[in-house]
């Protein structure tokens, strides 16, 4: 109030989100007048944050790595939602974070459009966009530098893989992060060719998958080809074909199958297999989902040809039968951005190689 008891006005900063910012002390005049005067209200307003929060008239508000990193994602993706996806952080969070630094660097990086993708870069955004990637690749290697003088190994690798192939990942990747405690490790599941677009694009670090057969690797990534995995066959407990002595594929003509998805490295090879004995599988299911299949060879819906590894899980009782003959094979590879990879990134790309290649 004025001394002539007529309300005024008068403006004050405060931190915002953690970020330093001039404020009111509580020694200040103004805190006093809250003190005093319960007719004193404070009005938050934050449309128009100021251009610099704690620096002189004039100056502009240092952009932080967060700020950039979430840039980079939205630049990468042309996508809010699949770059906070990548993030493993909301799409408000990264939405926010854009419109700070726009607003600080005082120009528009991204445009909203209806068509697609829905993110245009303007000629300002893609100019940052490669100062801010070499940034961001400098403060990782100085990460990684200073990491090395402590003696320890930190940060974070992102990897992708078919929610079938993940049951051999994963056990990969928790004796890795035994080794490596400081690290924190993302596993995202989804189809093979969702996983390479995540590597392609890099939203991931690492993808797991099994191609399918006769194709190259996709395009853009190397694929370093891992260990063969047998298929074993299994059936419904008490199945007839549980006292037969060996089965070969032949034996199983007459039966429903469950099949992997169309256009699945799983399905292709299970279909190639039954063909060189002379007959096509007939696809009464078509899942990939490994505790689904189970459930259903166990209510004794079809038979089905699968991973070792997937028999290593909890899950429906079933009978593991190994096939007669040379089992078929499920490939594996390790698909990565050629000159991309972190130093952690590379460092668990040699550990899985390790682990699971040849």
């Amino acid at each position: 109030m004025t001394r002539d008891g007529s309300p005024t006005i008068v403006p004050t900063w405060f931190v915002l989100d953690g970020e330093p910012g001039v404020r009111t002390g509580e020694d200040s005049a103004k805190a006093g007048h809250f003190r005093r005067d319960p007719r004193a209200a404070l009005v938050v307003d934050v449309a128009h944050r100021p251009r610099a929060a704690h620096g002189p008239p004039g100056t502009m508000a240092p952009m932080d790595l967060r700020q950039l990193e979430y840039f980079v994602a939205v630049a990468r993706h042309r996508h809010f939602r699949l770059a906070a996806e990548s993030l493993y952080v909301t799409q408000s969070a990264v939405s926010q974070q854009v419109r700070r630094l726009e607003a600080e660097l005082g120009v528009q990086l991204l445009r909203r459009t209806n068509a697609r993708p829905p993110v245009q870069v303007t000629a300002a955004g893609a100019e940052l966009l490669t100062r801010a990637e070499a940034i961001l690749a400098d403060a990782a290697a100085a990460r990684a530098a200073m990491d090395a003088h402590a003696g320890v190994v930190r940060g974070a690798v992102r990897v992708v893989s078919t929610p079938g192939d993940a049951l051999r990942l994963a056990p990969a990747l928790a004796r890795f992060h035994a080794g490596h405690p400081a690290v924190r490790i993302s596993l995202r599941q989804g189809t093979a060719a969702a996983a390479a677009d995540a590597v392609r694009t890099g939203a991931a670090d690492l993808a797991v998958v099994a191609p399918v057969m006769g194709t190259a690797a996709p395009e853009g990534l190397e694929a370093a080809p891992l260990r063969d995995e047998p298929l074993v066959l299994i059936v419904a407990p008490g199945d007839p074909l549980e006292d037969t002595g060996p089965v070969t594929l032949w034996d199983l003509r007459d039966r429903p199958f469950i099949l992997g998805e169309p256009g699945t490295a799983l399905r292709e090879v299970v279909v190639e297999a039954c063909s060189r004995e002379g007959f096509g599988p007939v696809p009464l299911f078509e899942v990939g989902d490994p505790t689904a299949v189970r459930f259903l060879v166990h209510a004794g819906l079809g038979v089905s040809l699968v991973p070792a590894s997937w028999m290593a899980q909890p899950g429906p009782e079933v009978a593991v039968l190994a096939p007669a003959g040379p089992a078929p094979g499920h490939a594996l590879a390790l698909l990565s951005r050629p000159g991309a990879l972190t130093p952690l990134a590379g460092l668990l790309a040699a550990a899985l190689r390790a682990e699971l290649g040849d």
